[in-house]
């Protein structure tokens, strides 16, 4: 039997006092209560739990309680218009999580723990997680032209040592409405133009241990009958908040009430990262928690909407969204300046990227795969001269290559990140019709593609299915292809982590169309509706990419996994209001 049960409790509620005219206190109070069992029972005559019988319980609790007090003040004199806010909230997060597993059925009909004569496995443990923050912020502008805010927040994280677990942040920002101004009013084309910027600064403790600053034990690493434990996480209480600092400009504009958009440039600096350090084998641990690195991103985000038919009975809108990213490590662990006055940049090589100062968080670090030798359909590589060279070198067209791995030069071999991406929609109205074409885009960038590099194995993987370019491979010498031969013997020269993996993400993704007809007012005031029309919907109509099959539509990480690409999805439909 297997029996899974979860229970939910959600609650919101407020209180709003007027004090004055002008000033108003709030307090939001937020509950999440979530609850779920799960039990396991294996009878003694079938199945894995024959022949003694086993059962199992799972239990876990979560809750989550937000409290924030909020004062609001709002005031104008003349053109001066103010508002200023002031609070306070906190978060108290509790997780609690047990599993008892046992065997050995006693009496036949009970599933309870208690009716199994030996414990195979009891465990249990509780976390508990708080933050707490003060705020305010203070909202002015002139006569609705010029505008000026500025914030700051004192945040504090149960994650950090209590002599740092405070961190303070602050922004500023402001705004021109440069087409309230006297020598703009009445401009029969520009009827909206805006330049707006700010600066800011948050604080960040996600993506860590809740106990990241303190020394942890493992429990449960017994020697032989001898209980024991371990050594898990260093302590390091100089860890504290990763800051995000952003900055942005850009300028809104519309243009005879048919054309509005906006530009944006945008910089964003995280420093004091939040890393997981490697350390030697004599530290007793594999890494510790520190601040450690900057890294910012920048880029343009571009937005435009155009209403380029705009008649009685025919209306064409299309709105176009475009953005770029950059981005790159400035510093790293480990980063120092020797002696002789060089600069050295420390390297943390994590799956299939490097990370480096000068570097992106994204760009790929791969082996050079140069290819098949038609001689006898190994994949070759370019030979890392550092290495030393033997018997599974060879020297083709001048070039040392290699078949063994082992052997190969490792290249930055491109990012995940694209050169640009976005998406535009098209929205057509006729009568009583409308249209709705949604299409992504993205150019640029490569994904690695570990699911048809698995595809693509030599042989070795018993039962397993390979690819159709399969039939591609080399068979005999003077083929020339890009598949190496099917040889069990050879699974690491096939199969190794290489540039040959990537493929390009540049796609263009018929994301959705809609068609909805409105039915005539004189037809479903007859029938006693409010409104009523008849839908037909697609989702994911087609997808072109580089390799079919493959959805380079993820995050920037750039790798795959086994997952199908999204569902095409036809819908058809009435909706009735009455």
């Amino acid at each position: 039997d297997r029996i899974a049960r979860t229970s939910t409790l959600f609650g919101k509620t407020y209180f709003e006092f007027k004090l004055l005219s002008d000033l108003t206190f709030t307090t939001n109070v937020s509950v999440d209560l979530r609850n779920y069992n799960y039990e396991r029972f294996d009878n003694r005559f079938v199945g894995d739990g024959a022949t003694a019988g086993r059962g199992g319980r799972t239990n876990t609790v979560t809750q989550s309680v937000n409290v924030n007090q909020l004062l609001n003040y709002t005031k104008s004199f003349g053109n001066h218009n103010f508002t200023a806010l002031l609070g306070h909230e906190n978060l108290d997060y509790t997780y609690r999580y047990f599993y008892g597993f046992r065997q050995g059925l006693i009496v036949d009909g009970n599933s309870e723990l208690i009716n199994f004569t030996t414990t195979n496995s009891l465990t249990s443990y509780e976390d508990k997680y708080r933050t707490e923050g003060y705020f305010g912020r203070l909202d002015y502008n002139y006569d609705s032209r010029y505008y000026l805010s500025g914030s700051y927040r004192n945040d504090g994280s149960s994650k950090f040592y209590e002599d740092v677990r405070w961190g303070d942040f602050w922004s500023l920002g402001g705004s021109w409405r440069i087409d309230q101004e006297d020598f703009l009013k009445g401009n029969e084309w520009v009827n909206q133009l805006k330049l707006r910027g700010s600066y800011g600064e948050l604080g960040n403790d996600a993506g860590i241990s809740l106990y990241a600053n303190q020394a942890l034990y493992e429990l449960g690493r017994n020697n032989a009958n001898e209980p024991g434990f371990v050594y898990q996480t260093l302590p390091n209480n100089d860890l504290s908040w990763e800051a995000n600092k952003s900055f942005d400009v850009a300028l809104e504009f519309g243009i005879k009430n048919r054309v509005e958009g906006s530009i944006e440039f945008y910089h964003r600096i995280s420093d004091n990262l939040l890393f997981d350090v490697p350390l030697p084998l004599t530290a007793g641990v594999g890494s510790i928690t520190r601040n450690a690195g900057t890294m910012y991103n920048e880029g343009i985000e571009l937005t435009l909407a155009a209403d380029i038919v705009k008649k009685e009975n025919f209306k064409w809108n299309i709105n176009f969204n475009m953005s770029t990213i950059k981005n790159e490590f400035t510093k790293l662990p480990g980063d120092r300046i020797n002696e002789d006055g060089t600069k050295y940049y420390d390297e943390i090589i994590t799956g299939t990227k490097k990370l480096k100062t000068g570097q992106s968080l994204y760009d790929y670090w791969l082996r050079d795969w140069t290819g098949v030798d038609p001689a006898d359909g190994l994949s070759l590589y370019k030979f890392d001269e550092t290495k030393t060279a033997g018997a599974s070198e060879r020297t083709i067209d001048g070039v040392l290559m290699t078949t063994n791995p082992n052997n190969a030069l490792f290249h930055y071999a491109g990012s995940a990140i694209p050169d640009f991406m976005g998406g535009v929609t098209n929205s057509f109205k006729l009568n009583n019709f409308t249209f709705t074409v949604l299409v992504t885009y993205q150019f640029g960038g490569s994904t690695y593609d570990s699911t048809y590099a698995n595809l693509m194995h030599g042989g070795a993987s018993t039962g397993q299915a390979w690819h159709t370019d399969i039939f591609n491979r080399w068979q005999q010498p003077g083929d020339i292809t890009s598949v190496p031969r099917l040889d069990t013997g050879q699974s690491t020269n096939i199969s190794a982590a290489s540039d040959r993996w990537l493929v390009s993400s540049t796609f263009v993704n018929l994301k959705s169309m809609n068609l909805t007809y409105n039915l005539p007012k004189t037809l479903i005031e007859n029938l006693g509706l409010i409104n009523a029309k008849i839908y037909l919907s697609g989702e994911n109509l087609y997808l072109n990419t580089k390799r079919q099959g493959l959805d380079v539509q993820r995050s920037f990480t750039g790798t795959t996994d086994y997952t199908y690409t999204p569902s095409r999805i036809i819908s058809t439909g009435i909706n009735l209001t009455f």
